[in-house]
């Protein structure tokens, strides 16, 4: 039997391009996907994800037996199973004191590559495929990509689905020169993933089983702190078992005087363990368990840096959302829809909703017989439209927010019960 044309093509192999593809394969949906990495694991373990108020869309997305299987991407599957969804809460680093607890909802938390993985089960992903435009044709949109070994590859299809990241070649495509650029924020932040011993462990566990958030009133430096796994949930051999893969993350605000230097701004060291250095560095001063937690870090323990920044999606009805020829029937979803800071942890919860969304309205509109698709341009374009109005009303001040509780986070004064930093995570749209 011939391969059925598809119906559309996801550029982006992540959590919301895969998300999208099992969507539409469990609707019998043909489309392919294409990712520019060159194998799944070329990013490397990736941190933790945490699902809370698009946990119901993400269930009515996914195929039963992946739904089963969703506890083995699960940090903490015992803790899962007995109903601890962690307090989620922020500290004074100088005092140790508790501040705030971010209100309770329902979520899990899972590790991201895991997640990642298990919604790779079933897709065919074509690795290696950088996109390098799209035109309008008689059949859809031409995609073309290069890879190492086509410098032209080109696929036609009803529907092309930006699902490539907060740096996203498809709006670039869409929008171009600089109305495509993210908008970077005045904080630098160094993140550290590395396996604690059971010990040391126990004692960030004492504080939540999931993770926890802090500021220091001294410096206005912020840190964030989260499990990945568990003894129950790796497969670690030795004494390394009993430990967690632990995530540290240290950030600070990107001004003179922090640290005490009045002359510039403290950036990003170029080697690694200068990086590891002024993460402790950062740490001196906070009370325990906070600074022992930094101070444990491994030297040789791979140390990123993660810009902070972001994509403000522009408003629904902006030509530019269809200036050029094709662009009507081309959508983004996810990082490259809404770009946003990870200080409200929401991102991938409005992924989640752009694909239940977009599912929605598309879906109908590529079943059938392939001369029918073919032939529903123009309804496909206005399902298209009514996905964009919706995403971007729900999005926009999601992307605000999460600036905001970033700002707030590095100016520990503006901290309270009314910053975005602390308030509770639910999808607020746009008036």
């Amino acid at each position: 039997m011939a391969t059925p044309p598809p119906r559309a093509i996801i550029v982006g192999a992540g959590i919301t391009g895969l998300l999208l593809a099992q969507a539409l394969k469990k609707r019998s949906i043909p489309f392919v996907i294409y990712e520019r990495d060159p194998t799944a694991d070329h990013r490397g373990k990736g941190w933790g994800i945490t699902i809370h108020w698009a946990l119901d869309a993400l269930l009515s997305l996914l195929p039963q037996h992946i739904i089963d299987r969703l506890p083995e991407a699960y940090v903490d599957p015992e803790a899962s199973r007995n109903g601890d969804n962690g307090n989620f809460l922020f500290f004074n680093l100088r005092t140790g004191e508790a501040l705030w607890k971010v209100p309770p909802n329902k979520r899990i938390r899972m590790a991201r590559e895991k997640f990642r993985r298990l919604l790779m089960e079933g897709i065919d992903i074509q690795w290696s495929h950088t996109l390098q435009d799209f035109h309008h044709s008689p059949n859809g949109v031409t995609a073309t990509f290069t890879t190492p070994s086509n410098p032209q590859h080109s696929i036609t299809a009803p529907l092309l689905i930006g699902a490539d990241g907060s740096r996203s070649a498809v709006r670039r495509a869409l929008f171009p020169g600089s109305l495509s650029a993210n908008t970077p924020l005045p904080v630098r932040l160094l993140g550290v993933s590395t396996v604690y011993p059971a010990a040391l462990s126990l004692t960030a566990r004492a504080l939540d089983p999931f993770f926890y958030q802090a500021g220091d009133p001294a410096t206005d430096a912020f840190h964030w702190f989260s499990f990945l796994d568990s003894p129950s949930s790796n497969d670690r051999q030795g004494e390394a078992a009993a430990g967690h893969d632990c995530q540290i993350l240290v950030s600070w605000p990107f001004r003179a005087g922090f640290l005490g230097d009045d002359e510039k701004p403290t950036e990003v060291p170029v080697g690694n363990v200068e990086r590891v250095r002024l993460m402790k560095r950062v740490a001196r001063g906070w009370a325990q368990p906070f600074a022992g937690i930094v101070q444990a870090i491994p030297e040789e323990a791979e140390c990123k840096s993660i810009a902070l920044e972001d994509w403000v999606p522009p408003l629904a009805g902006d030509r530019g959302w269809e200036a050029r020829e094709g662009a009507g029937r081309v959508v983004l979803v996810g990082d490259a829809a809404h770009a946003m800071t990870m200080f409200r942890g929401e991102a991938a919860n409005h992924g989640i909703v752009d694909v239940q969304v977009l599912v929605r309205e598309v879906g109908s509109l590529l079943e059938g017989q392939d001369e029918l698709v073919f032939e529903r341009e123009r309804e496909l374009e206005e399902a298209c439209r009514r996905y964009r109005r919706e995403m971007v009303k729900r999005t926009r001040p999601a992307v605000l927010n999460s600036r905001q509780a970033c700002l707030d986070a590095h100016v520990y004064e503006r901290i309270n019960d009314e910053s975005p930093l602390i308030k509770r995570r639910i999808a607020v749209a746009e008036e």
